[in-house]
């Protein structure tokens, strides 16, 4: 039996050890210093910049970083700069809708404390989107990531049916393998700030 049919037939116990990575990402990557994670992040957009799936993108979808988390702002400047249509998402009942946001667009912080566009800027819908960045607090080579344990970005992703898919974290949080269930659902690309992974 494989590692996925023992965790398939033990989803109970799977979904202990995601809570369990989990709080440790969490714990790990709060401790971060200030500046690691500024540098880090840099390198992760020097990587992202050089990505041909992104260059050839008209629309991105991003996130607002908060606390720790990779630093979007300056791929969102880089992004804009080359002339794409930035999109960001905002929780709406159990799904991600996403709006279009531009450098007068006021964020202001929705469900979880995470910045979000406002209700009426314009929407798009996820067809539209040619490359998107997803965040992760642990992720492995095969693109199975752990977030925040909503499931907004699992849902979503299927959805993202014309965009290649791109989970950001910091080298640390690259796992051997996610205990992944049926619900999961995998990235296209992997982005460290040590390295690019394409997954299968």
């Amino acid at each position: 039996m494989n590692s996925g049919e023992a965790g398939h037939s033990n989803p109970e116990l799977r979904q202990r050890a995601k809570q369990a990575l989990r709080n440790q990402m969490r714990m790990v990557r709060n401790a971060l210093p200030q500046s690691a994670c500024e540098a880090r992040s840099l390198e992760i957009l020097k990587r992202l910049l050089d990505l041909a799936e992104l260059q050839g993108a008209a629309t991105v979808l991003a996130f607002a970083s908060i606390r720790k988390e990779v630093r979007t702002q300056a791929i969102l400047e880089a992004a804009r700069s080359a002339g794409k249509r930035i999109a960001l998402p905002r929780v709406h009942g159990d799904e991600l809708r996403l709006h279009l946001v531009d450098s007068e667009s006021r964020l202001a912080p929705g469900a979880f404390s995470v910045p979000e566009p406002a209700e009426g800027d314009e929407s798009i819908e996820p067809g539209e989107v040619d490359f998107a960045l997803v965040p992760a607090l642990a992720v492995d080579p095969r693109g199975y990531r752990i977030g925040y344990g909503g499931g907004y970005y699992d849902r979503l992703i299927p959805r993202l049916r014309n965009a290649c898919t791109c989970a950001v974290a910091y080298d640390f949080q690259l796992i051997s393998e996610v205990p992944e269930q049926p619900f999961d659902v995998s990235v296209d690309l992997v982005i460290t700030d040590s390295r690019v992974i394409r997954t299968a």
